[in-house]
């Protein structure tokens, strides 16, 4: 949570440059473990899942919170006044199909007529919603709005499971993410659908449709799951747009933590309480319509190396009314759920990256538990003693990956990717794995023999040599 001083006047210049789409740093610029605000409304309860619209130089987030069940949340941010307070917007309607939970917004700007009551809406608010407590059988609901915060429910869902007998013992369809293709009602929703079939080769559980008046639903086109460097596209993601090059870009979970291999908090709750790591890619519209099982671009990770949290989840793309990235490009920002397991330090933050750069710098810190040695991110009580060079931030032919690991308190790097045993925190960068011009060799060291660091020194500096673990950019 944000305390006074150099995290709020952090929060202001964050906010601001997001209203007017500033510049972003090399590699992501991340939230340095702290929550943009407290849910006032709710301080105990857990947040996540936020829809951002920026319009007019204002911010509204819409993401959703504890109240007796799930309900969905607003304030609005205006550089000039800053925060509005936060409120309970949408919340379940006793006796509907939507009774228990409503949950995941996704909001979008056009021209809507809501056929329920005959009258134009500016906005349009598609939602995940449940009769029943274990939260089985979702449908995804739809409000309108002319104001941002008063919602009209429209009363029947409008995108129901594939298999609504399959629905009854499991997720159902939900999580949307909105796409407005003309300015007017013309839009694409993606869902997640755990009941449509199963081990379909390149595929998983993504689907998008088509409306031309935002209520009504073409067929569900299945959206393509892999990547090309191996991972895979996952429910709960979220979705945007940009009209120039005619691409869609997506925001996902990756894997938690598989507590079998590795160190965690919560094991017997994983992998949803050791999610620790997102991925961003990008891949063109046509591509992904066309029913084929196409491979993503990567574009960027977004882990607990970067954040400073143990938890990151449920992430959601700063965008325009229509849900387009093109006034924010080249920088990208993601909101999401950051925390520990227990949810009641779920809080939203935000990182943003700049894609425009493809490596960042290699710090090393030196703070009261020793070493950190990192691109990302390093606690406050961490001074950065020296830079050594340079590692790429997505993969490329002839490199290897640099985990971020932590045991207790020794931060360390590895090139195991179960950090030998201990906790992962995810990638810090590339390095090369043979010796490249404009490059040098790192070497993993250690001190007292519970105190890790890295050298470009291959006598560690006088401390123990644990072996070299590549070559970085000069």
């Amino acid at each position: 949570m944000l305390a006074r001083g150099r995290s709020a006047l952090r929060l202001a210049s964050l906010l601001t440059a997001l209203a007017c789409a500033g510049p972003a740093r090399a590699g992501w610029t991340g939230p340095e473990a702290q929550a943009l605000f407290v849910n006032e409304a709710n301080p105990k309860g857990y947040n996540y899942a936020p829809s951002l619209i920026t319009e007019n130089g204002t911010t509204d987030i819409w993401w959703c919170g504890q109240g007796k069940t799930d309900v969905i949340y607003h304030r609005a941010y205006d550089p000039r006044t800053g925060f509005s307070p936060a409120r309970i917007v949408f919340q379940p309607t006793p006796g509907t199909w939507n009774r228990q939970y409503v949950c995941d917004p996704s909001v979008i700007k056009g021209r809507f007529t809501n056929p329920a009551d005959g009258r134009p809406y500016a906005y349009a608010m598609y939602y995940s919603g449940a009769d029943n407590l274990p939260g089985n059988n979702n449908q995804t609901g739809l409000a309108f709005s002319n104001d941002k915060v008063t919602w009209v429910d429209y009363p029947t869902p409008v995108i129901a499971p594939l298999n609504p007998v399959v629905a009854q013992g499991t997720y159902g369809a939900g999580q949307p993410a909105s796409i407005n293709l003309d300015g007017r009602s013309s839009l694409m929703v993606f869902t997640t659908d755990l009941t449509g079939p199963q081990g379909v080769a390149g595929f998983g559980d993504l689907y998008v449709r088509r409306t031309a008046d935002g209520v009504h639903f073409d067929a569900p086109v299945r959206v393509p799951n892999l990547a090309a460097d191996g991972t895979a596209i996952n429910p709960n993601s979220d979705f945007g747009y940009d009209p120039a090059s005619g691409e869609v870009y997506v925001i996902t979970g990756l894997p938690g933590r598989d507590c079998a291999r590795t160190a965690c908090k919560d094991p017997a709750r994983n992998p949803d309480r050791e999610t620790y790591q997102m991925g961003l890619f990008r891949m063109p519209l046509k591509t992904l319509l066309s029913g084929t099982p196409a491979r993503w671009t990567p574009v960027g990770t977004l882990n607990a190396d970067v954040t400073g949290f143990y938890l990151n989840h449920s992430p959601g793309f700063q965008r325009d009314p229509r849900g387009s990235l093109a006034p924010f490009l080249p920088a990208i920002t993601v909101f999401f759920s950051g925390g520990d397991p227990y949810p009641g330090t779920w809080r939203i933050a935000t990182a943003t990256l700049d894609p425009a750069s493809d490596r960042a710098p290699l710090k090393r810190a030196v703070g009261p538990g020793g070493h950190w040695v990192t691109t990302g991110y390093t606690a406050p009580d961490f001074t950065v003693e020296s830079t050594l060079g340079s590692l790429f931030l997505l993969p490329r032919p002839g490199t290897a990956k640099l985990m971020s690991c932590v045991a207790g308190t020794d931060h360390f790097l590895s090139r195991d990717p179960t950090c030998e045993g201990h906790t992962p925190l995810g990638q810090t960068g590339y390095v090369y794995a043979a010796a490249h011009p404009g490059s040098h060799a790192l070497y993993r060291c250690n001190a007292g023999g519970h105190d890790h660091f890295v050298s470009v020194d291959g006598g560690c500096e006088g401390q123990a040599a644990e072996g070299l673990l590549g070559y970085a950019l000069d």
